[in-house]
This record gives structure tokens, sequence and C-alpha cells, in this order.
């Protein structure tokens, strides 16, 4: 017996009311071709919208693992949504003008982003919503339309190509390759070319116009339709393109391919001008005061100076993220004859800090754009690096709840500890609160900690008084690689006296197990009220 034919049109119904096709012989393979290229081009849009949906995101709610959780999640159930609607859609109008109004539509919603998507993470920003809640919402109201109209696209195509059941499997194997293959591409494309090198809000502008392009030809009567979308978003993404286009809060933004990177000004209590990088609206990574560089702004930071107290003789530094190097830039200014070795993950940041926050040319500085932990796991491997450093600073946190976890582990401490001199010190600083439903990130570092090295010190940037002990501060961890006691000056400056009085006296025992690579649970810690 041979095969049914399911033939394909565009205005034709499969069957006629007798139950046989309406059609004689072969059926026709008008637009089979574009159907390949609409799987293919559509499968990459959905990664590039959702790539670039992180950076539009990112200046309001951060790029915390909870921010990508939800993302990812809102745009895997649209799709799926659209997968099943599309499926019946096609089955009841199986003509590629209906396929056409789905690319249009996702084009124009893609497109909507552009203007919207500032207003609506605005409005939900100011909402106090909790992170969990507010990630869901922003990629409901964001993405779920246009991921939706693109995830009906792909059971569309299938039905209108499907003219034989006896090659069914074939066919619909060939179109998920398709726009697998597609998504694997935008991955890439979005990823290492587009967000490097192009404005976000440009981005979604470029992408609905190349949907709008690929609905006119997949059926040339709504050109009028199209053409508009097509001429209105084209117009606008030149204009975003020469002028710029609000697409965050103000100040200048730079994109890298890890962060979107804040850079605005504002005045202190004391009327000094303050320059600020911050890569999470949650928190300023860094400040600078822009009439005296090399002056420390920020209570914690100062507390890195305990090293040379308890270390009078260091000189070689290694510090774990650089952000607008105010640390290096102040302990190379006052102290010349100490070096840095500074590990920053971002090349964008190191970029950043050149032109906004007078990063000094010195020979003493030495940068490796790496990730921390790689840099550690390669650092313990090479003999000359064992033992070579008198102190390590570690100041990761992008924010109180955007904490890099495997930087938290034994593991981790274990590594940092075989780069210290037998008498060197490890600098930690904790986004967190001494007790209470804040503590558990600072309690589960600590420990780890704990386990490694002999001797640990508290310290308390901005409120070492007890009764502060439920509030979320800088809580500075100082670790010694000795166990005994380091010889310090009988007579400290004023400054270090007073960083010395923060120190917390009173006995401190984790409640938290020892973070480790196996089991470090930061952002449910970080995100206990």
């Amino acid at each position: 017996m041979s095969a049914e034919t399911l033939p394909s049109s565009d205005d034709v119904p499969l069957r006629g009311e007798d139950g046989r096709s309406d059609r004689k012989g072969p059926p026709a393979a008008r637009g089979f071709g574009m159907l390949e290229v609409t799987a293919f081009l559509c499968g990459a849009g959905v990664m590039v919208l959702e790539l670039t949906g992180s950076r539009l995101v990112a200046p309001f709610l951060g790029t915390s693992l909870i921010v990508w959780t939800a993302l990812i999640g809102v745009v895997m159930a649209s799709l799926c949504a659209g997968n099943w609607m599309g499926g019946i859609l096609a089955d009841r109008h199986p003509h590629r003008r209906v396929l056409a109004r789905i690319v249009l539509a996702s084009a124009v919603s893609t497109g909507a982003l552009a203007g919207a998507g500032n207003a609506v993470l605005s409005f939900l920003s100011g909402l106090d919503l909790n992170l969990y809640l507010a990630s869901v919402a922003a990629a409901l109201s964001i993405f779920a339309l246009p991921s939706l109209l693109l995830g009906m696209v792909s059971p569309f195509v299938v039905r209108l190509a499907l003219h034989d059941v006896g090659s069914s499997g074939g066919t619909v194997g060939r179109f998920s390759a398709l726009s697998s293959a597609g998504s694997i591409l935008g991955t890439f494309l979005g990823g290492f070319v587009l967000i490097s090198l192009v404005p976000s809000g440009v981005i979604l502008l470029l992408l609905s116009a190349v949907l709008a392009v690929l609905a006119l030809l997949l059926h040339r009567p709504i050109w009028k339709g199209s053409l508009s979308a097509f001429l209105v978003l084209a117009g606008s993404a030149l204009a975003a393109g020469s002028g710029g286009m609000p697409m965050a809060p103000v100040g200048v933004h730079i994109e890298t391919p890890y962060n979107h990177i804040s850079v605005v000004e504002s005045n202190q209590a004391n009327g000094r001008r303050v320059r600020i990088m911050m890569t999470d609206p949650q928190g300023a990574q860094s400040l600078m005061y822009t009439d005296d560089p090399n002056e420390l702004v920020s209570d914690y930071t100062k507390f890195y100076d305990l090293a040379f107290h308890f270390k009078p003789d260091a000189q070689r530094v290694l510090m774990l993220g650089g952000g607008a190097y105010c640390v290096p830039r102040h302990v190379l200014a006052e102290r010349p004859g100490v070096s840095f070795d500074v590990v920053e993950l971002d090349p964008g940041v190191t970029e950043t800090a050149r032109r906004y926050f007078v990063l000094p040319e010195d020979p003493r500085l030495r940068i490796f754009h790496e990730d921390a932990r790689a840099f550690l796991n390669r650092a313990v491997r090479d003999p000359e690096r064992i033992g070579a450093y008198d102190s390590v600073f570690m100041d990761v946190f992008g924010s109180w709840y955007s904490i890099p976890f495997h930087l938290t582990t034994v593991e981790a401490a274990e590594r940092m500890r075989d780069l210290l001199a037998p008498d060197g010190l490890l600098i930690v600083n904790v986004i967190a609160s001494l007790y209470g439903s804040r503590s558990g990130v600072f309690h589960g570092i600590y420990a780890a900690l704990e386990s490694v090295f002999p001797r640990l010190l508290i310290f308390p940037a901005s409120a070492p008084d007890p009764k502060y002990a439920l509030s979320r501060q800088n809580l500075m961890i100082v670790a010694f690689r000795s166990g005994e006691m380091p010889t310090v000056p009988p007579a400290p400056e004023p400054a270090m006296l007073k960083l010395l009085d923060h120190q917390w006296l009173l006995p401190f025992e984790a409640s938290v197990p020892a973070f480790t690579d196996a089991f470090a649970p930061v952002e449910r810690y970080a995100l206990m009220r």
C-alpha cells in the first residue's frame, strides 16, 4: 500500500468534503527552501533574544543565577506553549500566510522590547519584590510573548513541509535539526559577537528587522505590514546606533562579554564628587574620589591595609577581583616596594578602569584576565608560585547576592593557602551579617576558611558594635597561614588603630557547614530575609 500524501498549499485545504485530495498529482513543494530558512533563523532568533534579554535585565536585576534561571525558565515555558499552540493552529490553518503573520508578530513584539523594556523594568524594580518574584515577573512581562510566537514557528513549518506520512520522521528530524543548528549559531553569534559590539537595543531592533524581512519572503502579499514594520524598525536601529538608545538608567553604560557596566557620578555627604562603577544594580562595586583617585572611598577597602600591619614586610600581593582597581591603585601609590598581581575575569572592567578610574600603567602591576578559580588551579601547579605571595586579597562579590560560589569553598581556600608564604595572610570581603537570617553565606565561608587556616580574625567594616550583628555589611575575614601570632608594630598609626578597633572580640562559631565544590548553596543563603 502506498503512503498517504499530505499536500501543502497557501490557501487550498488539505482535504475536500468527500475526504479525497483536492489536488491532482504530486504535491507542490513551493516555499520548501524558505521553510528551512525560517526554521533556522527563528531558532537563531530565540537564542539571540535570550542572550540580549539578559543584558536588558542586568541594569535593574543583575546577572545572578536567580535572574538567569528565571529568564531561561520563562523562555523555555513560552517556547513549550508556542510549540503546542503552533501545532494546533497549523492543523487548522496550514497556510504560509498564517506562518508569515506569526513571524511578523514576533518581529513587532521583539522590536517593542527596545522601546518598552526600560519602562517595564523600571516599574518592576520599584515594587520592592524579592529577587525570585522580580526576575520571573520581568521575564514574563518582556520575553514571554516573542518567545511564544517564535515557538509557534517550529511545528508550523513541519506541518507545511509534511507531504508524505511515510517520510514524516525524516521531515520532523530535519526541521528540528535546522532549528537546533540555528539556536547554536544564535548562541555563538549573540554571546561572542553581537553583545560585545552592538548595544542591546540595536540588537533587538536588528533581530526584529530580520524577522520582518523573513515574513515578507514567506508570503509576499503580507508586504504592507511587513514592509512598514521593517522600515520603522530599521530606521529606529539606525537612530539608536548613532544617538544611543536609553535601555538602562542614567549614566555611562558599557557592554562586555561578562557584564553590563554602569559608570555614574554623585556627590557625597561631605561634598566631594565620587565616581562609581556598578556591575549589579544592587550595589556599587567600586568608588573613587574624582579629586584624589588614590584615596579609598569605601570603608571596607581600607581594611586591606591590615595586611601591612600583620606583615609589615609584605611585598607581593595577589588580588582576586579587580573592579576599578581602587585597592591596587591606593597601595601602589602609598607603598613603593609592593607589587600586585590582579586577577580580573572581565577585560571590559579593566578597560573601564583605565578610561574612567585612573588605572595606572605601572610595572609593579600585572593583570590576568581569567576566572579567579581557574587562575588558582593553574597557579598551584607551578612550583615557582607556591608560597610566592605575602598576602592574598579576595574581593569577588558583585553584590550581596551575586557570589561566585567556586571561590567560597574549602578547595578554593586550600589553593589560596598554598600560594601564601609561611607567614602570609588572606583577607576576604564577605557581604552578609554576622548572625540572623542574612548570615548563612558568611558562616559557610568562615567554616571553609577555618578548616584550612589555623587562625581567623573578623572585622565588621561598617558597624562593629554587637547590636548591629544582624545587619548586612562588609565583613572582613583575616586568615593567617601560620598559627603563631605575628609580630606587629608596637604603636600603630591612628588610621590603623581605627581599623583594629573594629575587630570582633566575642566568641564566634560557624553554624553552617563549610562550603565545598560539591555543595555551596550561596544563593539560598544570600536571598534569605
